[in-house]
């Protein structure tokens, strides 16, 4: 997928990229508007997977994830080899609770591209609420040597360390206890 050519068609659909001034609308509004140009747009050409792909986008920018799931399926289906319309759904998925398909979704994501950061973060953040320490931080290491600077990348290994931590020191913990009670 081109995602250059997404983001001007974006642009395109807002009608400009230039910050709200005095009574102009809101960037959330404009979003809403470029929504609603995508969904039309959709409408007129259901076969473009990339406006379902790039509807799937905005909704999630908008936390409406059962519709961003709907357009990242239709996403998925008109563009079976694009690696991030995978991880979209897969985001989308893990978003709604549902991490054996969004598992799925994101592996499906690597296959295409092994360094999407969007499939990998999912991935990590599936594992790390399983209490998977291990998985999630290979899965971290990997978006952060592409990009050290990936914010929720370096959070989640945060939250890894720290979990290993606590796991680290409830062990500790238990294995002290029976020694102090003899």
């Amino acid at each position: 997928m081109n995602s250059g050519a997404t983001a001007i068609r974006l642009k395109n659909l807002t009608g400009s990229d230039a910050p709200a001034e005095a009574g102009e609308a809101c960037p959330c509004e404009i979003i809403v508007e470029a929504r609603d140009r995508l969904a039309a747009a959709i409408q007129h050409s259901p076969e473009n997977g990339e406006l379902s792909f790039a509807l799937g986008r905005l909704e999630m920018s908008l936390g409406n994830y059962d519709a961003a799931l709907a357009a990242y399926s239709n996403a998925v289906m008109r563009l079976p080899k694009a690696a991030a319309a995978h991880s979209g759904l897969a985001l989308a998925l893990q978003k709604l609770g549902r991490s054996n398909p969004a598992s799925q979704a994101a592996l499906r994501a690597i296959s295409l591209d092994a360094a999407d950061p969007t499939a990998l973060k999912v991935l990590a953040r599936i594992h790390l609420d399983a209490g998977q320490h291990e998985a999630a931080e290979q899965a971290c290491e990997l978006v952060l040597r592409r990009d050290p600077q990936d914010e929720e990348a370096v959070e989640m290994m945060r939250e890894v360390k720290a979990q290993a931590a606590m796991l680290a020191e409830n062990l500790y913990d238990k294995k002290a206890c029976p020694a102090a009670w003899r």
